[in-house]
C-alpha cells in the first residue's frame, strides 16, 4: 500500500501557513550581510579588465599605492597561496597575471578610507594590453583552428549516453519531429548584489561576512588562497539577499580577504550592478538540437538529443550543470532508444555557473515542446500522450541507475489533467488578444549526484538555558530554513518547537552539512534528524540514568506522560563541558548506481498555464498558472507555496521575458533598465497543489521544492504560447519582437 494522503489545494496550505520566524527581524531592517559596517572598516574596490580577451603586457600599482589614504594595492604576486580556485577544474585566478578571458577579469583590488579615494586608487593603475583574437561562439571555440583559453582545447567537458538500437527504433517510427531550441543567458539578479565585509581577528585570522551557500566549503578554499590553516578562517554566510545559485561559488572573497589580512584592517567590498553584471556568473545558453519519434498509437519509440552550452571564461559548474542537462533530457518517459550527445565549451562570454534550475530547465523546454508535437502528429491530446510513455513505478532512472522509487510524474499528470483550466478549451480569439492554454510535466533529481559533495552533517546539543540547539551550515536563503528546523526538529526529537534553537550558515560550528544547494537542505536534514533520534533519547536517558524516560514537549516524561525533568533543570545539574552534544553524518543522496552523474532521488512537477496574446504589440501575458507538485510530506506550508511560486514567476521569466546578449564579448545590458525580470505586475494567478502521497516504505521523506518551480514554468508558459500563435516555438524568450515577426509572417 502506499502512503496515500490527499492532495492539498492551495487555499490548505495557505490556511496552515504561519509567519517566518525571522518575519519581524526582516520587517524592522535587520541588515543583510553587505549591510554590515566596521568602525575602522577601509573601503575596497577592484580593478576589471576592460577587454574580454588579452594579454597582460605590463602592470604598475606605484602610483595607486602613493596616493592619499590608500592602506594597500594589491594584485596576483600578492596572493601568498593558492593563486586559483574552482569546484572541479582550478581555473579562475583571484588576480590575472598574464592573461584575462573575459570583461571585469579582475587585475588588481585597491582598500582606502574612502569609496573615492578607492576609486582615485583604481584610476592610477597603469596596466598594458594586448588585445587577443575573441572567441564568443561555442561552436567556433570547438574548432580545431581555434586558441584555447585553458589547456590545449576549448572543451571543457563532454558527456553521452546511449541505450537501445537508435537506427532501428527511427526506422520503425510513424511520426518524427526534429528541431533546434535555444535558450538564453540569464542572470540571478538578486537585489543584494555580491559583497560583504572581511575583518582580521588580530591574531592572524580572519572573519567573512558574506552572502553566500556554503561556508565549509568557502573556507577550504580561502584558507588555501590565503596560506592560512583552515581553523584561522571563519566564514559567515547568512542571511542573504537572494542567490538562485549566483552566490553557490566564490566570487569576490578571496580579494576581500587578501585586502583584509594586507591591510590589517576590516575591508569591505561590494560589486556596483554593473560590476555584477560583468563579474557574476550566468545560466548557461544552449544550443539543443532534438529528434523524437513515436509510432502509430504514439508510443515513443526514440530521442535523439545533441547539446552544444556555453560556459564561458572558467569552468564554475559547468560540468555539472552540463551532467543535469543530459540527465534530464529524457524526462520521465519511457524509450526504445536514447542518444544524448552534449557538449561544454570555453568562451570569452563572461562566466556561466549555478542557476536555479541547473541545466535541466533548458533541455526541459525541448523536451516538452516536443511532446506537444510529438501529440499533435499522432492525433492525442497532450496530456493522453504523455501519460501513454510514462515510466512505471520501479523502473531505472533516465541513465539507467537504480532510484528511489516514486510515482511522482503519474500522479502530477493526474491531478492537472483534472484541472478546470485543462478541460476547457485550448485556443480562441478575443479581439486582439489570442488565448492559449498548454501544460508540461518534468521530474527533477533532488541533491547531488554520486560525483557530488554528498556529505552531510548534523549536531544537536542541549544549551544552558535548556534550548536544544540544531546546527548546521546550511544557509537562510529565503526557503524558511528557521521554521523547517524547527518543524523537523521538533519533529523527530520529541521536543516542543520552541525549544529548537537553530544555528546555522556559520564555519565556526565545526558541522559540515555541504552546500545549501540543488533543493536538498529540507531532504537532508530530515534524514539527518531521523537518524540522529535514538542516539539523542539514549543520551538524555543515560544522563539522568532511566532508560524508561522518553523525551518530551519541555522535558523529560515518565511512562504515563508526566514531566518529570524539565530540559532547563536538566542543564542546570551539568558543568558547560558535560553538555550532551550528539552528531550525526551520512553519505548522502548516493545512487547504488556506479553511474557518477546519476541521481538517487526524484521529484515531478506538472502545470497547465493560460496565456493571452497582444496581436497589435507582441506582447506576451501569463494569465493563470497552475502547478501540481508530487514532492512528498510538505514540512512548511509557508516555504512551500513561497520557493514554488517564485520559481514558476523566474521559469515565467525564462519564458517570456529574460535575455542578456552579448556582442563581442560584453554584455549589451549591464543595469536593471535593459534586462527585464517579471514582478508583482507580472504575476499571473498562481495555484500550488501538493501531492504528498509517496510509496509505502518510502525512506526520503520530503523532496526538495527549491528549484522544480522554474523547471515546469518555463516549458508549460513556452506550450501555452505555442499553442496560442499555432506557432512552433524555438527560442527562449518568447519576445513581443519574435511574436511580431511571427505574425507578420502569416497569411
Amino acid at each position: 500500500m502506499k502512503d496515500a494522503r490527499p492532495p492539498l489545494s492551495h487555499a490548505q496550505l495557505v490556511a496552515r501557513m504561519r509567519p517566518r520566524p525571522d518575519a519581524a527581524e526582516r520587517l524592522a531592517g535587520a541588515p543583510y550581510l553587505t549591510d554590515r559596517q566596521h568602525p575602522e572598516q577601509l573601503f575596497g574596490a577592484i580593478l576589471g579588465s576592460p577587454h574580454p580577451h588579452a594579454r597582460i603586457l605590463s602592470l604598475d600599482l606605484s602610483a595607486a599605492r602613493a596616493l592619499p589614504g590608500v592602506h594597500c594595492v594589491i594584485a596576483a604576486d600578492d596572493v601568498p597561496g593558492c593563486k586559483a580556485f574552482g569546484l572541479r577544474h582550478v581555473d579562475r585566478p583571484v588576480f590575472c597575471a598574464e592573461r584575462v578571458r573575459c570583461i571585469g577579469d579582475p587585475i588588481a583590488a585597491v582598500a582606502a578610507e574612502t569609496p573615492e579615494q578607492a576609486r582615485a586608487a583604481l584610476a592610477a593603475i597603469r596596466v598594458e594590453y594586448q588585445p587577443l583574437p575573441l572567441i564568443d561562439d561555442p561552436q567556433a571555440a570547438l574548432a580545431p583552428d581555434a586558441i584555447a583559453l585553458h589547456g590545449d582545447s576549448n572543451l571543457l567537458h563532454r558527456e553521452t549516453h546511449r541505450h537501445g538500437n537508435l537506427a532501428a527504433a527511427i526506422a520503425a517510427s510513424q511520426h518524427i519531429v526534429e528541431g533546434e531550441f535555444l535558450t538564453p543567458r540569464q542572470m540571478p539578479t538578486y537585489l543584494e548584489t555580491e559583497g560583504g565585509i572581511a575583518e582580521p581577528d588580530g591574531q592572524g585570522g580572519l572573519t567573512l561576512y558574506f552572502g553566500a551557500q556554503n561556508p565549509i566549503g568557502q573556507r577550504q578554499t580561502l584558507a588555501a588562497i590565503l596560506a592560512l590553516p583552515e581553523e584561522r578562517v571563519r566564514v559567515v554566510n547568512g542571511p542573504l539577499g537572494g542567490s538562485y545559485g549566483g552566490k553557490d561559488e566564490l566570487t569576490i572573497q578571496p580579494i576581500a580577504a587578501l585586502l583584509a589580512l594586507h591591510s590589517g584592517r576590516p575591508v569591505r567590498l561590494r560589486l556596483s550592478r554593473e560590476e555584477s553584471v560583468d563579474l557574476g556568473v550566468k545560466r548557461h545558453p544552449m544550443r539543443i538540437r532534438m529528434k523524437s519519434g513515436c509510432d502509430a498509437g504514439g508510443r515513443l519509440l526514440f530521442r535523439q538529443v545533441e547539446i552544444l552550452a556555453d560556459t564561458g571564461a572558467y569552468a564554475t559548474h559547468g560540468p555539472e550543470i552540463l551532467d543535469a542537462a543530459v540527465e534530464h533530457a529524457s524526462g520521465p518517459y519511457r524509450y526504445q532508444a536514447l542518444s544524448i550527445e552534449a557538449r561544454l565549451a570555453y568562451t570569452n562570454n563572461g562566466i556561466a555557473g549555478a542557476f536555479r534550475g541547473f541545466g535541466a530547465v533548458q533541455v526541459q523546454f525541448a523536451l516538452e515542446r516536443q511532446m506537444d508535437e510529438l501529440a499533435a502528429l499522432a492525433g492525442l491530446a497532450p496530456d493522453e500522450f504523455r501519460a501513454r510513455n510514462l515510466s512505471d513505478l520501479n523502473d531505472r532512472g533516465p541513465l539507467g541507475q537504480v532510484v528511489a522509487p516514486f510515482d511522482g510524474p503519474r500522479l502530477a499528470l493526474e491531478q492537472i489533467r483534472q484541472h478546470p483550466l485543462w478541460q476547457g478549451p485550448r485556443r480562441w480569439q478575443d479581439g486582439r488578444w489570442l488565448h492559449g492554454v498548454g501544460m508540461a510535466l518534468v521530474q527533477r533529481s533532488d541533491g547531488f549526484s554520486k560525483a557530488g559533495p554528498n556529505g552531510a552533517g548534523l549536531e544537536v546539543a542541549l544549551a544552558a538555558d535548556g534550548c536544544i540547539e540544531v546546527r548546521t551550515s546550511f544557509t537562510e536563503m529565503g526557503q524558511n530554513l528557521l521554521d523547517v528546523i524547527r518543524i523537523l526538529g521538533a519533529r523527530h526529537l520529541g521536543c516542543d518547537e520552541a525549544r529548537i534553537r537553530p544555528r546555522i550558515g556559520d564555519s565556526a560550528s565545526g558541522v559540515d552539512s555541504g552546500p545549501s544547494a540543488a533543493s536538498r537542505c529540507t531532504t537532508v536534514l530530515n534524514q539527518l534528524l531521523q537518524r540522529l533520534a535514538p542516539a539523542w533519547r539514549a543520551r538524555l536517558q543515560a544522563l539522568v540514568g532511566d532508560d524508561g524516560l522518553e523525551p518530551g514537549a519541555d522535558g523529560l516524561l515518565d511512562l504515563q506522560g508526566q514531566l518529570r525533568l524539565d530540559y532547563a533543570e536538566l542543564a542546570a545539574t551539568l558543568e558547560a563541558d558535560q553538555l550532551p552534544v550528539e552528531r550525526c553524518a551520512f553519505a548522502g543522496e548516493v545512487t547504488p548506481s556506479d553511474n557518477p552523474i546519476a541521481h538517487f532521488v526524484f521529484g515531478a512537477c506538472a502545470a497547465v498555464a493560460h496565456v493571452r496574446v497582444d496581436r497589435w504589440t507582441g506582447q506576451v501575458q501569463v494569465l493563470r498558472l497552475s502547478n501540481a507538485g508530487a514532492l512528498g510530506p510538505v514540512v512548511s506550508p509557508l516555504g512551500y507555496l513561497g520557493q514554488l511560486e517564485g520559481g514558476l514567476l523566474m521559469g515565467q521569466g525564462m519564458a517570456t521575458l529574460e535575455e542578456l546578449p552579448m556582442r563581442e564579448g560584453r554584455y549589451l545590458a549591464r543595469n536593471l533598465d535593459g534586462y527585464f525580470v517579471p514582478t508583482l505586475l507580472d504575476a499571473p494567478q498562481i495555484e500550488v497543489i501538493a501531492i504528498e502521497e509517496v510509496p509505502e516504505g518510502d525512506e526520503i521523506g520530503p523532496r526538495g521544492v527549491g528549484e522544480i518551480g522554474v523547471n515546469i514554468g518555463a516549458p508549460a508558459v513556452a506550450n501555452a504560447i505555442a499553442e496560442a500563435l499555432q506557432m512552433p516555438v524555438r527560442q527562449l524568450p518568447v519576445s513581443a519582437e519574435r511574436v511580431l515577426d511571427h505574425l507578420e509572417r502569416q497569411p
